[in-house]
């Protein structure tokens, strides 16, 4: 049956005369290859893992860089890292040192030993106050002159001869004869047994004295921690220290000082006169 839409068969007549003036399809370039052109290629995959890669669990590590002067280094075979081995020092400062000291500190000691000797008591017999004795007894101070006699652990005896004596020293025994104008008894721990002193000052600590007559002379105790043991009347005592005992059979006046403390006085006989200014210190007669 004849198809008489003429509408129809306009459509048909453009679309061959389109598909008549279409150009031809291009020719796809040439790759090099037998493998026909794809296009671009589609990218890879974003998830795609990567790929396994071995990884050392720890490296080689090397505290510091080796250099010139300090030992190489050496692989641990158990931890498989380089250290480098600590170094030896010298043992010639060492040597060194035990030598200087076995020079010098026998030299030291014998110097120490020998200032020490020759610090004992040595002789210089003179009328000035600096004179010394010697250690051999007896000594003799100069007829109304000055002596210093020292001692260390030793007994001294020594004639006073109306002059002035000066003891000093430690742990030594001494035997004052004849009278002396004054009497200073220096050092400490000695022990001094004096015949007749005009006056008797003490100046050291925890030494014993006894003086056989007093005789009407005076005592000053400016020592501490000493034993004082007096015969005969005494015309005062002055003390300006602490923890003296002081025996006495009789004395006009007491005067204690306010640096006087924990004194104990005791005197036999008569009614001295006392002056305390000082604290905790005990006179009484008996």
């Amino acid at each position: 049956m004849k198809d008489d839409d003429p509408e129809k068969r306009i459509r048909e007549l453009e679309r061959e005369l389109a598909d008549s003036t279409r150009p031809p399809r291009s020719t796809p370039p040439y790759t090099g290859d037998a493998q026909p052109y794809m296009g671009d290629a589609p990218p890879p995959a974003v998830d795609a893992p990567y790929p396994a890669n071995p990884y050392p669990a720890n490296p080689p590590y090397a505290a510091n860089p080796p250099y010139a002067g300090n030992a190489p280094y050496v692989r641990d075979p158990t931890w498989g890292v380089d250290f480098r081995p600590p170094r030896r020092r010298s043992p010639y400062p060492w040597f060194i040192v035990l030598i200087v000291l076995g020079i010098f500190v026998p030299a030291v000691v014998s110097l120490v030993a020998h200032f020490a000797t020759s610090n004992r008591i040595r002789t210089s017999f003179g009328n000035g106050s600096g004179a010394t004795a010697s250690s051999n007894n007896p000594t003799a101070v100069p007829q109304g002159g000055e002596l210093r006699v020292g001692g260390n652990m030793e007994g001294r005896t020594v004639a006073c001869n109306d002059g002035k004596l000066t003891l000093y020293g430690t742990n030594t025994d001494y035997a004052i004869t004849g009278h002396c104008v004054s009497l200073t008894v220096g050092g400490f721990n000695n022990k001094a047994i004096v015949d007749g002193a005009d006056t008797l000052e003490s100046t050291g600590y925890s030494n014993t004295v006894t003086v056989r007559g007093c005789n009407n002379g005076n005592l000053k105790l400016s020592s501490y921690g000493g034993k004082f043991n007096v015969t005969g009347h005494c015309a005062s005592l002055v003390i300006s220290s602490y923890d003296n005992k002081v025996s006495v059979d009789s004395v006009d006046s007491i005067d204690i000082s306010a640096s006087g403390y924990n004194n104990v006085i005791t005197y036999r006989s008569g009614t001295p006169k006392v002056s305390d200014s000082g604290y905790s210190n005990n006179i009484q007669q008996g």
